[in-house]
């Protein structure tokens, strides 16, 4: 019987807003330090292109910021 089982985390810290490239997928940092409700609308605030996407995620992945 497996016991390692792993109970999912709350990400309690800020997201950034990035624009990925798709050619080169280079990123460019829109903003940071952002609530998800506000990435979520900074990023479909931008319109759709075919020569870039603007994504958001956690800013932090030290696991201080997941309760």
């Amino acid at each position: 019987m497996n016991t390692n089982k792993q109970t999912p985390q709350n990400y309690i810290g800020t997201y950034k807003v990035y624009k990925i490239y798709r050619k080169s997928n280079r990123r460019e940092i829109i903003r940071r330090g952002l609530t998800r409700d506000e990435a979520k609308a900074l990023v479909n605030s931008y319109p759709d292109s075919n020569t870039s996407m603007v994504v958001f995620d956690k800013q932090f992945y030290s696991q201080r910021y997941y309760n």
